[in-house]
């Protein structure tokens, strides 16, 4: 081989293996025949499979990122298509300018491009604009063609709920949901269960007790035995039990949202009562109770004796936009931990690492103890407000005079900005000395019990908010990554001066 031969590197990427993709050893083998016609030498292949252009950036993939993290020194990185590399005209100029820092270009097979020349750049640049509009045209008729299908009943794909299944469609193509009669009964019980007040531990274990099939094909595959708390929860909240189906269009949380499909011309849920277990108000009625009794309290004894006061009221669900929703005490698949009651994420063993960053970031320090004063014109008007909403909202709802509505519709959008504006008002805080003055560290040391502690801790922490994390076995710092740590003003000053402490003690 020459001395001067090109060093390149090959990547390639799949989003899902089928027949009509082109699969990533084709995608290989034609890379490495393109450099061999040329003299290159291949010193290394990264790959990326399962892995959707469209939704996931170069820079966010494990073989890109490879790619660019090399030792291995290339002049090219030879790609099958451009579209191989990204669908955004943004993603594409992004991951060419990285290979730039390292001296390299891209070359695409099919396209016979070479980037690594003036020209070659440039229509590049005419491609991947082309394959961004590809994208979003693909993007809209999927879409198009899936509101067309829920809008006709049809089954679009997913997996089915536990209770039904996908039958042929009897009046034209495709499948549509029926009940499946060897599991619908199980599900009608648990909802009248739960429906006529009964938890949802004693509903697991009615099903474990009257040997319900658990969900999924293979039960003997299973690595836990009977049902599961979160699973029934999660059966009974689908909107499927009242025969409406979910519909949040333009989600990406992954999560399933509360809104259902509805009709365009009333804006009514469209009930499909052939499937339904449950007429629509009676879902609703249920889930209020789910929500009611959605605490800690609400659990059996047994569990609730597993789990520590020590963080309770001050654990928020940082899922909601800054929106200020606590989470309740209780376990999570056994273990003691917290859970969201609107969005259902939950966190566990997690208090040793709130109490070792409390000891380090405010143990030296002294304790203080917070007052909080709050004025007129900020939160004391708060409960006039909500009032006077609560009696226009009704007002609204009543009235059929379009003017009526205009007006209180506008008042409506004027207490809202003055509610904001309360809100947004902060309490004025003052300190004070509490008795020792000593630090927060040799205060927590003394403290003998839970109650004692948490006095201690509420001192220095205002609230610890919790964000989703990965699944999967976690490391202590990916544990604490998914805390934030909001503290009182007291654990932020410096020690007072002996003055301070004097006029404190009278």
């Amino acid at each position: 081989m020459p001395a001067t031969a090109r060093r390149c590197a090959i990547y390639v990427r799949i989003s899902v293996a089928q027949e009509a993709s082109v699969s990533i050893d084709r995608q290989v083998e034609a890379a490495e025949q393109y450099a061999a016609a040329r003299g290159w030498q291949v010193v290394a292949t990264f790959r990326d499979e399962g892995v959707s252009a469209t939704h996931n950036k170069p820079e966010d993939r494990a073989g890109w990122r490879a790619l660019l993290d090399s030792p291995e020194s290339f002049d090219a990185v030879v790609i099958w298509k451009l579209d191989r590399l990204a669908r955004r005209v943004l993603d594409f100029h992004l991951a060419n300018e990285a290979l730039q820092q390292r001296g390299a270009g891209i070359v695409a097979v099919e396209n016979a491009i070479d980037m690594t020349t003036p020209d070659g750049r440039f229509v590049a640049g005419v491609l991947a604009t082309f394959a961004e509009y590809e994208a979003d045209a693909i993007s809209a008729r999927v879409k198009a063609a899936r509101n067309h299908l829920l809008k006709a009943g049809r089954v679009v794909g997913g997996t089915v709920p536990y209770g039904w299944r996908s039958v042929p469609n009897p009046d034209g193509n495709g499948y549509v949901l029926a009940k499946d009669p060897d599991r619908i009964d199980f599900v009608r019980g648990a909802a009248e269960r739960v429906a006529a007040g009964a938890s949802i531990y004693s509903t697991v274990q009615w099903l474990n007790e009257v040997g319900a099939p658990l969900p999924g094909v293979s039960q003997a595959s299973r690595k836990r035995d009977g049902w599961a708390y979160s699973t029934v929860e999660r059966l009974l909240r689908n909107p499927v039990l009242a025969g409406m189906t979910a519909y949040n269009p333009g989600n990406v949380s992954k999560q399933r949202g509360t809104e259902v499909l509805r009709d365009p011309d009333t804006g009514l849920p469209v009930v499909d009562e052939s499937v339904a277990i449950m007429t629509p108000p009676e879902w609703r009625a249920m889930v209020q109770k789910l929500d009611a009794r959605n605490t800690a309290q609400s659990k059996p004894r047994a569990m609730r004796a597993k789990t520590s006061g020590l963080l309770s009221g001050l654990v928020y669900c940082g899922e909601h936009d800054g929106e200020a929703v606590r989470m309740h005490r209780g376990t999570v698949q056994n273990r003691p931990g917290y859970y969201c009651p609107s969005c259902h994420m939950a966190i566990s063993n997690f208090e040793d690492a709130v109490v070792e960053e409390f000891l380090r970031q405010r143990g030296d320090q002294l304790r203080l103890s917070v007052v909080e004063e709050v004025h007129e014109g900020g939160a004391a008007l708060l409960p006039e407000i909500e009032h006077r909403l609560a009696e226009l909202g009704a007002a609204l709802q009543a009235t059929d005079d379009d003017d009526e509505a205009d007006r209180l519709t506008a008042e409506i959008a004027g207490l809202r900005k003055l509610r904001r504006e309360a809100r947004a008002k902060a309490p004025r805080v003052t300190l004070r000395a509490v008795e020792g003055s000593q630090t927060f560290g040799e205060d927590w040391a003394q403290a003998g019990t839970v109650e004692t502690r948490r006095a201690v801790l509420d001192d220095a922490l205002r609230r610890v908010w919790v964000r989703r994390g990965r699944p999967g076995r976690r490391t202590p710092a990916q544990l604490l990554a998914r805390l934030t740590f909001d503290w009182h003003p007291a654990g932020q000053v410096e020690a007072p001066t002996d003055e301070d402490l004097a006029y404190w003690a009278d």
